[in-house]
């Protein structure tokens, strides 16, 4: 492997099944997956959706790592050094069932191991093209990957050996289960490991969680494609649901994601939007009323200065009035003094 990307991380996952058909008929109906033969093997299928790929398929009864592993969904982590990591891993009660295979373009290679307690895992050493986008993308919508055990502390000591894992929580499940060991690299927690229940059937595994939007949606599309709910679906701390389930052909695999879309899904802010796009009509109406108050304010202003200007003009006229009726009144007085003056006179004369 000529770069980092990808060690010790879950690379790539295959379906191991009765079912020559998975890809087009459970999943196709339960999570809209789409199936097609590889170009580099027809007899492989591709499994893909929406936003790039799922994983690969393998026939049971058809090819030989299927026969080897059974029925499951395997699991792929990055490693430097293919047979080194075979190496270690040999040496610390692992055992290998499918050998090193070579993948066609400069893919890389790749072998399957069984752990010293019979959980199946596989081995991947990248080709000169690997990068951190390539990494993520070959991991399709896998969300977390759980080992059952039967001594879960002894198994994550092995593959800390092997990936470099180490234990990074634990939360107690109380009962015969105890604690469950989250592990991961630096900060980055990949999955969880637990002890095995004596209700497990089979032997120790990975379980891997597929991201869905809905747990509440995914639990009645795995139903209504012929599939069982084995546990779930529940909450897990950090406040998303999750739910065990087995396709139609008794494949167990788990669903992680939001209860309901709607608690993972922002176009549901697109309400606020519309008001907000409402507004401006608000505004014009508020500035209508403000229009139209402003004129009804300046017609009483106008009354209001016409009134004093009346009262005015009715001052005017009565004090017009009154100054007629003075001179009138003095005229006649005036008028009654002349007479007066007159008779006085007149009466001098005679005597």
């Amino acid at each position: 492997m000529s770069s980092s990307a990808g060690l010790g991380q879950f690379l790539w996952h295959e379906l191991l099944t009765p079912d020559p058909g998975a890809g087009a008929t459970f999943y196709s109906k339960a999570f809209g997956w789409n199936a097609q033969p590889w170009e580099g093997d027809a007899n492989y299928t591709m499994l893909s959706h929406a936003t790039g790929p799922v994983g690969g398929a393998r026939v049971v009864g058809k090819d030989p790592l299927a026969d080897k592993a059974g029925p499951n969904w395997l699991t792929y982590v990055g490693v430097a050094d293919l047979a080194a990591a075979i190496s270690t891993a040999e040496s610390k009660g692992g055992r290998v069932i499918h050998p090193v295979t070579g993948v066609a373009a400069d893919g890389g290679r790749y072998a399957v191991i069984t752990d010293p307690q019979g959980a199946a895992i596989g081995l991947y050493e990248a080709g000169a093209g690997m990068t951190d986008a390539n990494a993520a993308q070959m991991a399709g919508p896998a969300a977390w990957h759980e080992l059952t055990a039967e001594d879960p502390v002894a198994a994550l000591q092995f593959y800390k050996a092997l990936f470099g894992w180490e234990v990074l929580n634990t939360h107690p499940m109380g009962g015969e289960v105890g604690d469950y060991l989250v592990f991961g690299t630096g900060s980055t927690q990949l999955g969880g490991a637990f002890k095995r229940s004596r209700d497990h059937s089979g032997r120790p595994r990975w379980l891997v969680y597929i991201h869905v939007p809905s747990v509440t949606a995914g639990v009645a599309s795995v139903l209504a494609a012929g599939g069982k709910v084995l546990n779930g679906p529940h909450q897990v701390p950090g406040g998303d649901w999750i739910a065990q389930v087995a396709d139609a052909q008794g494949v167990q695999l788990a669903i992680h994601g939001p209860k309901d879309a709607a608690a993972a899904a922002p176009k549901a802010r697109a309400k606020p939007k519309a008001k907000a796009a409402a507004k401006p009509k608000a505004k014009t109406k508020t500035k209508a009323k403000k229009k139209a108050a402003k004129k009804a304010k300046s017609k009483t202003q106008a009354k209001r200065k016409a009134a004093p200007k009346r009262k005015v003009a009715r001052a005017k006229v009565k004090t017009r009035g009154k100054v007629k009726t003075k001179a009138k009144a003095k005229a006649k007085a005036k008028g009654k003094g002349k007479a007066k003056t007159k008779g006085r006179k007149a009466a001098r004369r005679g005597k």
